[in-house]
């Protein structure tokens, strides 16, 4: 992999993250903005033992084959959910064949894996130039959303609590951060100070969560309890001008997104398999992606959190410390 600037990496997963949040089920409230950014925050404290090893000059290799392929299982399963929250999401969102029926789904998997293997082929470096064009597309998007639910939605929104209590928001908030997994191998491959990236990442997603989760409040407050997808009705919704389709470019933006989510998972897994398995050095990125996609249609209609995901979150930011450790600790014995 080549050597990406603090701003491709922070594009590259905040994408994701905002993927994620489109892809969000059941009802939000206040409560849901604070627990998904007091997860965040620990999120950030459990990676710090990471991010201690990669400020000493070492890399995830340093942490032994082991933790690769822990870390590679966990990608192929969290592109496969990233496949899962798509399909889902098509519910609500309409996605030509989306729905209908496995066909349809087998189709949208099959034109996003060929997509990721184009855009992934000139690896990460060339896939992080492009993030940043299509990280500013979705904050004019973002922000167009922002600014008229300021302008027109009914602020006592922000008072209506729902059934959802601040633990099981955390808990969940933490269990949709499947992407730290990439996090792991990007950030050893991040120009600059890895403390430094990690903060300005997890900064970055704590404002961007409390800008979505707020927005989608404040525009679907008043109807929470008939949709299953609050972000996503809150985006289509959203209508500051006459004669302007903020829906047609939510669409957009959903798809581009969707689409570098994925391709991110590819290229990391793609890496790590060369890595785990020599052998294999050719189609590595349509094996990753064909993995994904079987493993999508697994979890298909299922939700992605809860405690045990959340467990999985915290398993994998500190296994490969430990192994680290542990194999430091066996070779001065």
């Amino acid at each position: 992999m080549n050597q990406i600037s603090k701003a491709q990496f922070i594009s590259l997963l905040l994408m994701e993250d905002l993927f994620i949040l489109f892809c969000l089920k059941e009802e939000i409230s206040i409560i849901t903005a604070i627990g998904f950014s007091a997860g965040i925050i620990l999120q950030f404290l459990f990676s710090v033992p990471l991010i201690k090893i990669y400020s000493r000059g070492k890399s995830l290799k340093d942490c032994g084959k082991a933790a690769e392929a822990v870390i590679l299982i966990y990608i192929i399963v969290w592109g496969g959910m990233l496949f899962s929250m798509l399909w889902n999401a098509g519910d609500v969102i309409y996605i030509p064949y989306g729905n209908s029926g496995f066909w349809g789904k087998f189709m949208v998997a099959a034109i996003i894996a060929v997509v990721c293997v184009y855009i992934s082929s000139s690896g990460i470096k060339a896939l992080g130039r492009s993030a940043l064009i299509a990280a500013a597309m979705g904050v004019v998007c973002l922000l167009i959303v922002i600014i008229s639910a300021l302008i027109q939605s009914d602020m006592s929104n922000l008072k209506e609590i729902g059934n959802k209590s601040f633990l099981s928001e955390l808990i969940r908030g933490f269990a949709l951060s499947g992407g730290l997994g990439s996090f792991i191998m990007l950030l050893g491959f991040t120009k600059g100070k890895p403390m430094r990236n990690a903060a300005g990442y997890f900064i970055g997603k704590v404002i961007l969560t409390l800008a979505v989760i707020i927005t989608g409040v404040l525009v679907s407050g008043g109807i929470m309890e008939i949709t299953d997808f609050p972000i996503a009705t809150a985006a289509q919704l959203s209508q500051p001008f006459d004669v302007q389709r903020i829906d047609s470019l939510f669409l957009i933006v959903f798809s581009v997104y969707a689409v570098y989510s994925i391709a991110v998972q590819a290229s990391a897994a793609d890496y790590l398999l060369g890595e785990v398995i020599p052998a294999i050095k050719k189609y590595r990125s349509t094996l990753m992606l064909a993995a994904m996609a079987s493993v999508g249609f697994i979890f298909s209609g299922n939700t992605h959190y809860g405690m045990g995901y959340s467990i999985a979150v915290a398993v994998i930011l500190l296994f490969a410390p430990v192994s680290y450790f542990v194999k430091r600790r066996l070779r001065g014995a």
